[in-house]
């Protein structure tokens, strides 16, 4: 990695940022600053650090975008804001979060008992001992320079919490104005035992280009179960770098599924720590791509207890001279007896001049497991096409049905029915068929 030296524009600006953030409570004000620390020992990954190898964030940063100071929109960006957000029912719980920020006007949120929501400030104090450990954890403990920026610099996040045995669902709209600077939205989510937490998430793009740097948390405990379901489907100027980190107690289970679709460039970061026994995650990704759109997945589950399992299930189509990436890692510690945990990826390349790379990894320290990984890359079977031509399907259409069906299997997998068919309709309206 490049260190950044105080003489660098990005360090400076990021600096004197910094220096804006007065108004936070003291504690918060020194873990940030203790963040900005790390990120300039780090410096911007790049394509020589093996987890970047395919991704140059200085070709993103060389367009322009630096840390800014958001704002939330005035009254004509809003209604525009509004006319490209979907439809919401009222019974539906929906955050907007605006270049980052938290737009009161645009989200709807229910009163309920079921969950509480506020800024992760105005609950700093009431929640010391998990927002602290929060930041402490990726603070210390990832030496990940995107998220040791946003944790140094985001202005403020929103903080979810689902009590014990409650049942939750929110929406969660990603929106950039196109302004230069980098966004920082920040998710803190604590999921109470037993409790069931469903989030859908998007990301939209008002004009011009966007670079977001969006990093979450999750804390589950015994027993509980989310559902996280994400769709990336904004335009070829969007920038989306999303970085998850969850930690599961016992018996919990964690279910979640990317689908990227449009983009410039889709990076998602996952982290997984499976600290208690018979807890299970679940991770899946579709990355459908043509021109020169990519997605790049990183994935690390950690297996620290015994009894656990986990399965990634990854599928790319790739056409054009659009780029897949797939860097998954299973560690399993000399405790973690007894774990199953499996990943792979297929590709399908449509054009010879599309790329596919994997790197499936297991780190094993434990003897009693059932451990695997695999991937694959081909093309589109001819006697499979063959097959629909001969029905009188047309050959686009045909190629798309093999498509839907090839990563048919990961999408099924979301338990939550209105969101597999939300799913469903996004990935048919991508490859121009109707179901």
């Amino acid at each position: 990695m490049t260190t950044l030296t105080k003489n660098n524009t990005l360090y400076s600006q990021a600096i004197d940022l910094l220096k804006n953030t007065q108004q936070l409570p003291a504690d918060l004000i020194s873990i940030k600053q203790e963040a900005m620390e790390q990120f300039e020992q780090l410096g911007l990954p790049t394509m020589k650090n093996e987890e970047w190898k395919y991704t140059y964030l200085g070709k993103v940063l060389k367009r322009g975008f630096v840390p800014g100071l958001n704002a939330l929109p005035n009254a004509k960006t809003q209604q525009a804001i509004a006319d490209i957000l979907p439809e919401v029912s009222k019974d539906i719980n929906r955050i907007v979060l605006v270049d980052g920020m938290f737009s009161a006007e645009l989200s709807q949120i229910n009163s309920s008992d079921q969950f509480k929501i506020s800024s992760i400030t105005d609950s700093w104090v009431e929640e010391q001992s998990k927002t602290s450990k929060l930041f402490s954890t990726l603070t210390h403990g990832r030496e990940q320079a995107l998220t040791a920026l946003n944790t140094a610099l985001f202005q403020d996040g929103i903080y979810i919490e689902v009590p014990d045995g409650a049942r939750a669902h929110f929406e969660i709209m990603m929106v950039k104005t196109g302004k230069l600077e980098i966004s920082m939205p920040r998710l803190l989510i604590h999921v109470g035992a037993e409790a069931y937490l469903n989030i859908a998430e998007q990301n939209f793009l008002l004009e011009g280009e966007s670079f977001s740097n969006i990093v979450s948390e999750v804390f589950m405990e015994k027993s509980s179960k989310v559902e996280w379901v994400s769709v990336q489907d904004a335009n070829d100027s969007a920038y989306i770098f999303d970085s998850i980190y969850v930690h599961q107690a016992e018996k919990s289970q964690y279910h979640s599924t990317v689908i990227s679709l449009t983009g410039a460039i889709m990076r998602n970061n996952q982290y997984i720590k499976i600290t208690g026994e018979e807890a299970h995650a679940d991770l899946g990704g579709v990355y459908i791509l043509n021109g020169e759109q990519q997605a790049d997945n990183l994935i690390l589950i950690e297996h620290e207890s015994p009894n656990c399992t986990s399965n990634q299930l990854f599928k790319g189509i790739l056409d054009d001279k659009s780029v897949g990436v797939f860097n998954g890692k299973i560690v399993v510690v000399p405790e973690a007896q007894k774990t199953d945990a499996f990943q792979s990826n297929k590709n399908i390349l449509l054009s010879k001049d599309a790329s596919a790379y994997f790197r499936p990894q297991l780190e094993i320290y434990a003897d009693d497991v059932r451990c695997s990984h695999g991937a694959t890359s081909s093309d589109i079977e001819d006697h499979e096409l063959f097959y629909l031509r001969s029905r009188g399907i047309g050959k686009d259409l045909a190629k798309s049905l093999l498509i839907y069906a090839f990563v048919g299997d990961v999408i099924e997998e979301i338990e939550n029915e209105s969101l597999r068919e939300w799913v469903k309709s996004r990935v048919a309206s991508k490859l121009k068929i109707e179901l």
